[in-house]
């Protein structure tokens, strides 16, 4: 994903559709479909082979546009090692990260200062075999133009090789760009204050770990950047909204990240330490399930600070395929197609009571900003609408009930029932469309028209 910066101080996060095209936000970046991985559970890194082994570009992290270092590789390494440092350090789980030298050949030879595309192509293809995770500084925002992108790209990162076998990442890239730390800031040259390039970068190694975007407190484009609205605001938002969370006193990992990094990774004490509210997300005929909903559980007793997202159907495909048009048969290789998994979500909550809402997500969200496994998003009709005990077609979306999770423990059912969507085809429908007009249907037509057939 990419960190962008289009409105404002808004920043936007990518991930290379060149490498892995497939979001499953609100948690895993990737999940096993047919033939690849294990179908419907996330790609992550194997736990029994940490820690993470990485590699850092040779060159200096920030230049200016005539050459002069801004930042040092000396620096820019110390940095990198920090941003790691946030994921491996959150409560809960066991992921680990550790620094192996600079990016080298497999026969050892080191591939220096990445400055120009062929350097980039040939330590992406060092990632693409396998035999290296490349972190490559983009000192001047050289490769980033040269790859086409817009100059408001902050950084990008993706697994790029994946076990199709036991469902493992084998490795993965993040590439930073380093113009936004060169000291001018007029456009096409941004900057950031050196928290903000740092946390968004932060952002792209969740996704280098294996994580998709996250949906909450979405509100904020409108209400704008209060310091609650940035405590439960994901870093795994889309977007580079507002200030760094630490210049503001907050946590580098939002409840959503933590929680997340903990499921995907989960140490030994994470049963103790979370429970799990799932469900489905159904039309309004209580029977068919809707995908790419986003569904989110929120602490009670602090709404705004504390909420743990996932998107309905993550696990399942948002490709599955058709045979008519003979281009599209298998349709992707990421995702279950157990249809079970369609409106189905889980979420993962520290122990507390919460209330469960959904919502649509946000018609920007596309392509490498996208979250959940439709791109672009499906709009829901009517309004945000949250979970109680009498759920059906036509209560009040605005009334909740209040759900106690405990450690350890999984509250199940917890399926809500859209208003005001269209019912679906029942057995006896026939969905097709006329060709013609039947005859019987024509003389009918004539005869309470005036029109002659």
């Amino acid at each position: 994903m990419t960190m962008k910066r289009p409105r404002g101080l808004l920043a936007r996060l990518l991930m290379p559709c060149c490498l892995l095209a497939t979001a499953f936000a609100g948690g895993p970046l990737s999940v096993g479909g047919p033939n690849n991985g294990i179908p419907g559970q996330a790609f992550v890194w194997n736990p029994a082979a940490m820690p993470i082994q990485y590699r850092v570009d040779a060159g200096p992290m920030a230049s200016t546009p005539a050459g002069q270092v801004v930042i040092s590789n000396a620096s820019g390494l110390a940095r990198v090692q920090s941003m790691f440092g946030n994921w491996q350090q959150a409560p809960h789980s066991a992921i680990q990260y550790q620094y192996a030298g600079q990016i080298a050949f497999a026969n050892g030879t080191p591939l220096g200062d990445i400055i120009t595309i062929a350097d980039y192509n040939s330590a992406l293809g060092l990632c693409q075999a396998a035999t290296e995770n490349p972190i490559i500084f983009d000192a001047t925002g050289a490769i980033v133009a040269a790859l086409g992108l817009p100059p408001d790209i902050i950084g990008f990162a993706s697994p790029c090789s994946l076990d199709p076998k036991t469902g493992f990442i084998l490795s993965a890239f993040a590439t930073l760009n380093g113009q936004f730390q060169d000291g001018i800031d007029a456009y096409p040259n941004f900057e950031l204050s050196p928290s903000q390039f740092d946390e968004a970068i932060t952002h792209e190694l969740g996704h280098f770990s294996g994580l998709a975007h996250s949906q909450i407190n979405d509100s904020i484009f409108s209400v704008g950047c209060t310091v609650d609205q940035l405590a439960g605001l994901p870093l795994m938002f889309p977007f580079l909204v507002c200030q760094s969370r630490s210049d503001m006193g907050l946590p580098i990992l939002s409840p959503d990240d933590r929680a997340w990094i903990a499921r995907l990774y989960p140490a030994q004490d994470f049963s103790a330490s979370y429970g799990t509210i799932k469900g489905n997300i159904l039309f309004s005929d209580g029977q068919s399930p809707v995908q790419g909903a986003n569904v989110i559980a929120r602490d009670v007793n602090n709404p705004v600070r504390i909420a743990v997202s996932a998107v309905s159907g993550y696990r399942f495909t948002g490709n599955p395929g058709q045979s008519v048009t003979g281009d599209n048969t298998g349709g992707s290789s990421h995702g279950s197609r157990d249809a079970t998994l369609i409106g189905y979500y889980e979420i993962p909550v520290p122990p507390g009571t919460y209330t469960v809402e959904v919502e649509s997500i946000d018609p920007g969200f596309q392509g490498g900003s996208g979250i959940g496994p439709l791109d672009p998003p499906i709009p829901l009709p009517g309004q945000d609408e949250f979970w109680h005990a009498d759920e059906s077609a036509f209560d009040d979306p605005t009334v909740s009930d209040p759900i106690t999770v405990n450690a350890g423990q999984t509250v199940d059912q917890i399926d809500i029932i859209l208003n005001q969507t269209q019912p679906r085809f029942d057995k006896y429908e026939d969905p097709g469309a006329w060709l013609a007009i039947p005859e019987v249907l024509r003389k009918s037509i004539s005869l309470s028209t005036g029109v002659p057939a």
